[in-house]
């Protein structure tokens, strides 16, 4: 038994996707990346890149300074206090000390 719809799909099937994409305007790009942007993360079969959005096409805030960073992010740790322990160190042991069994010697 055939279903109705897979009769049209045969008229699609030498269709050139780069040609139909060529001729898409810059607002039907959008238009067309946001509709992407809506199906499912977790689809194993869609390309990585389809996957997230495009987080890239912001402009830069300002210049990259990796010395700067860094000691900016080592200053940030040194300024925050870590947490306090629930139940503070002890040194206290508890439980049996293990012994391994001993085997008995081949003669």
């Amino acid at each position: 038994m055939a279903l109705p719809f897979r009769k049209d799909l045969g008229d699609y099937k030498d269709l050139d996707e780069d040609e139909l994409l060529g001729k898409l305007s810059e607002s039907e790009l959008k238009q067309l990346e946001t509709v992407l942007d809506d199906l499912d993360p977790e689809n194993a079969l869609l390309p990585a890149g389809f996957r997230q959005k495009n987080q890239t096409s912001k402009s830069a805030t300002g210049p990259f300074d990796r010395e700067r960073l860094l000691s900016y992010l080592e200053k940030q740790a040194l300024e925050h206090k870590d947490r306090d322990d629930y139940v503070p160190y002890t040194g206290e042991k508890k439980g049996k000390i293990f012994i391994p069994k001993q085997k008995p010697a081949q003669t």
